[in-house]
């Protein structure tokens, strides 16, 4: 009986793994796990933008893509500074908006800025104020503020190509 206990004392008393040592087999099986997850759902999941070759693709009927909201400004953007305007029917609420008009060229910008800002601001508020405050609280209110914008805009000014409406700020207070 005193050979087994020196026997089992010279092992360590031990038969098998260490608990430490499995739960750093189970931590690292599962920390791989994690790794080849994270790997599988950004390459095979998520859609990529670009082609292989990093170009953007364009549509396959020849025309310029449609230009969104989304869209990098390839011209050059004049700010419409601060607009306070009242919605309609409220005399006690009003809306900050802050716009940046995208145009063609730096010709047509210098012309937005010097001649036709005022007029640009007048049509802003005009349109803004056009709508009520439930109005300008609903879901999807800055798409169809931009669009209106922008066609009002292109009517009011035909020799300004005015390529995209950007809101720097949208406050209804």
């Amino acid at each position: 009986m005193q050979a087994m206990a020196e026997a089992e004392a010279k092992s360590g008393g031990k038969k098998g793994l260490s608990l430490p040592i499995v739960i750093a087999l189970i931590v690292g099986a599962v920390a791989l796990q994690a790794g080849l997850l994270v790997v599988a759902i950004r390459f095979f999941l998520v859609p990529q933008p670009s082609t292989a070759s990093g170009e953007v693709t364009q549509p396959a009927s020849g025309q310029a893509a449609p230009e969104t909201s989304q869209a990098v400004p390839r011209g050059v953007i004049v700010p419409v500074e601060d607009l306070v305007v009242n919605p309609r029917g409220s005399s006690s609420r009003y809306v900050l908006v802050a716009l940046g008009l995208e145009v063609e060229n730096a010709k047509q910008s210098e012309r937005l800025r010097q001649e036709l800002m005022i007029p640009v601001r007048d049509r802003v508020i005009a349109i803004v104020a056009s709508y009520s405050l439930e109005e300008l609280q609903m879901a999807g209110i800055r798409d169809t503020l931009r669009s209106r914008i922008r066609t009002e805009l292109e009517r009011m000014l035909p020799e300004i190509r005015l390529r995209n409406v950007y809101f720097s700020k949208f406050v209804i207070q």
